[in-house]
């Protein structure tokens, strides 16, 4: 059985005529040729988790964006969208201030592609899902004929690591994200719906995944953690695959919850190993020392007693109260209690939403003293790059 195949390439800097001619040699190494751009409609799905500075790397760089809007105008692309749904309410007035603070607007002023500001969606349905069989998504994602699927690699306190498939779950539109986790707050069930979401929105157009991997996340992603440059950018034509190489390269091979799932339902090698690698290959630019998430266990979450899971807890000096974590705790597990936030443990379903969404990383996570024995997280904590 053959497998798809990976591009890997080293690449320093975010030089943006740099990163059109790597995209370029990627694309053809890959087999994906112009006439799959020509004159059709080209969605660009960038993370943009919240409104962060580029160089904070918790968001996909606006040089990858603009890269893959230049190369796709440059094959003739009708018309070049970009589209997302960040945490928090899906409006203009949010999408606006989302993308001007992590650079997006600058390539919209360049004329490489239109930011979509209309908050309408679409519901699309799979039959075949197996968590889900209906998703709410992005009109324009509905209408797409190509998805350019730009994803950053980080570590992720619930999915321990999000790339091309997790990147996925901002199709969904705004609040209704805390609803699918609500919806589904079993572990297995969620990743699961990740799985099928996947599916869903390849079953619409080509998904074609690039990975922002010159500047990283490690330690408590998706917005927590430390950046960790590692100078690699990596396409593929399949979300899957390209996820199972970046887990290899960040030494988070068979840690990464969505992609057994995958793999259980053959989705996609049960090995990196196994992918072609046109390029580099994922062992030869892998590092050893890439600083997990503190919630990363190596076995199934369901296994682990409740008492010995890590849990978000309020770190009180840094919260300022501003409810914004209360608002969107999709189990309604969260009260202000005094000045703080505060989380009925009891209640929490371990989604970490409230961690994603606080841009003062007020959420710490616990671990259990026992779990730090017996699971050590490898490189100190909190070791900066």
């Amino acid at each position: 059985m053959s497998h798809p195949a990976v591009a890997i390439s080293r690449q320093d800097t975010y030089d943006r005529d740099a990163l059109i001619d790597l995209l370029r040699q990627q694309f053809d190494v890959l087999g994906i040729s112009p006439a799959l751009f020509a004159g059709k409609r080209v969605v660009l799905k960038p993370n943009l988790l919240l409104g962060y500075a580029p160089e904070r790397a918790a968001t996909t760089h606006p040089a990858i964006v603009q890269a893959a809007a230049a190369l796709a105008k440059e094959w003739g692309a009708a018309d070049v969208l970009l589209a997302e749904s960040s945490g928090g309410p899906y409006r203009r007035e949010t999408i606006n201030s989302v993308c001007r603070a992590c650079g997006m607007t600058e390539g919209e002023e360049m004329g490489l592609y239109t930011i979509n500001r209309d908050p309408g969606a679409t519901d699309l349905h799979l039959p075949e899902g197996k968590a889900s069989k209906m998703f709410h998504l992005l009109t324009p994602i509905t209408e797409a004929d190509v998805i350019l699927n730009l994803c950053k690699l980080k570590t992720h306190a619930l999915a321990q690591m999000t790339c091309g498939v997790k990147n996925l779950f901002g199709v969904i539109p705004g609040i209704e994200k805390f609803e699918m986790h609500a919806r589904f707050p079993r572990l297995p069930d969620f990743f699961a719906m990740l799985t099928d979401l996947c599916l869903a929105v390849q079953g619409i157009c080509p998904v074609i995944t690039v990975c922002d991997a010159i500047d990283a996340m490690e330690g408590d992603g998706p917005s927590g953690g430390q950046v960790r440059h590692l100078g690699l950018v990596l396409s593929c034509a399949d979300p899957f695959a390209l996820d199972l190489a970046a887990s290899a390269i960040i030494g988070m091979e068979g840690r990464v919850p969505h992609l057994r799932h995958a793999q259980e339902r053959g989705l996609v090698a049960a090995r990196s190993d196994e992918l072609s690698y046109p390029l580099l290959k994922a062992e030869s630019v892998a590092v050893d020392d890439f600083l997990p998430p503190r919630t990363n266990m190596k076995s199934k979450f369901d296994l682990i007693p409740s008492f010995l899971q890590p849990r978000p807890v309020i770190n009180e000096s840094k919260c300022v109260g501003c409810g914004k974590c209360i608002a969107s705790c999709p189990a309604k597990a969260m009260e202000k209690r005094g000045r703080v936030a505060f989380i009925r443990k009891r209640d929490c379903i371990r989604c970490y939403c409230c961690q994603e969404l606080c841009t003062l990383e007020a959420v710490d996570v616990y671990r259990h003293p026992i779990l730090r024995l017996i699971q050590p997280r490898g490189r100190k904590e909190g070791g900066k790059r």
